[in-house]
């Protein structure tokens, strides 16, 4: 058999073309700008506004170092400076630009250190059922949920909506369902200067009488009275599920009030006849007539016996 020959000029292209694609490759990215910017700080593109206040140094000059707030107008005066200097829409960077211009007048090549010391211009706030209610500047782009967060989240007592008031440029109310927040990111709404949040708390229902842990329960969404019920840890053996009572307030002021007698057994058959609840509905669950009394007998003889044995004369 004969052996394979290699074609030695086809080889020394190959290397060749390979040695010229590194070096072009290794010149390119030498010679590639750094496209990082040279401010980093994620504040980086934040537009001064009316009640910023910004803290000024000059090198080599003590006299000149201050802390202004931007006016009304978009403005800032400076010692030295015979003008208002406008400040308002421009980044950092552009005001440290802007007084070195205007130093250059009284000063030689001055090196101007500009930063925003409070961030009063634009302002987004959140009360309500939330841990900590606040008031947050926005240096950046802050969403309906990032305020919520750095609100400390809601508290027990959240209901499931919130409610966006915008007040500017005129005003204007958003009712959002928390819920459609993670199924909807559109409602995640990126937040503009002037907006408030309210998180209300939830309606309660109160489950009364005969059951396990009565109580008020907060209506964080739909519920029915066997739903209800199931939060107060059930009924005891000795109810007449026959004849729950369901108590409804009405009327603007809540002082109307309407009463429904409800049969637990039928909504075990039939669970269309279980009653949604509505905020500040009262679930009464009845006891037995029969161990009410038979209770009755079994304290009133327990007390006689005390009193037979001498129990009442040691109390």
């Amino acid at each position: 058999m004969t052996p394979r020959t290699f074609n030695t000029g086809l080889l020394t292209a190959v290397l060749l073309c390979l040695s010229l694609f590194s070096n072009a490759l290794a010149q390119q990215t030498a010679s590639t700008p750094d496209l990082t910017p040279s401010d980093s700080k994620p504040n980086a593109g934040y537009r001064i506004g009316p009640g910023d206040v910004l803290a000024i140094e000059v090198a080599g000059e003590p006299d000149l170092k201050r802390k202004v707030k931007v006016l009304e107008q978009g403005t800032i005066q400076l010692p030295y400076i015979d003008h208002d200097l406008k400040v308002g829409g421009l980044t950092e960077h552009q005001v440290n630009e802007l007084l070195r211009r205007e130093f250059t007048s009284i000063l030689k090549e001055p090196q101007v250190t500009v930063f925003i010391e409070e961030y009063r211009a634009r302002m987004a706030s959140i009360a309500g059922a939330v841990n900590q209610p606040k008031q947050i500047p926005l240096t950046r782009e802050i969403r309906l949920y990032d305020l919520i967060s750095l609100a400390g989240g809601l508290t027990d007592k959240a209901g499931n909506v919130i409610q966006l008031i915008h007040t500017k440029p005129a005003d204007s109310i958003e009712v959002i369902n928390l819920n459609d927040i993670f199924r909807k990111p559109e409602l995640n709404r990126a937040l503009q200067d002037g907006d408030f949040i309210n998180v209300p708390e939830a309606g309660v229902f109160y489950v009364s009488g005969n059951v396990n842990r009565p109580g008020a329960f907060p209506m964080k969404e739909t519920t029915r009275i066997s739903q209800a019920i199931a939060l107060a840890g059930g009924v005891l053996q000795d109810s007449k599920k026959k004849e729950v009572l369901l108590v409804r307030s009405e009327g603007p002021d809540q002082t109307n009030t309407t009463k429904q007698v409800v049969n637990l057994y039928e909504v075990e058959k039939d669970p269309s006849k279980d009653i949604v609840l509505k905020p500040y509905d009262v679930v009464l669950v009845p006891e037995s007539t029969r161990a009410k009394q038979t209770r009755t007998l079994i304290q009133t003889f327990a007390g006689g016996l005390a009193s037979a044995l001498g129990w009442g004369i040691l109390r």
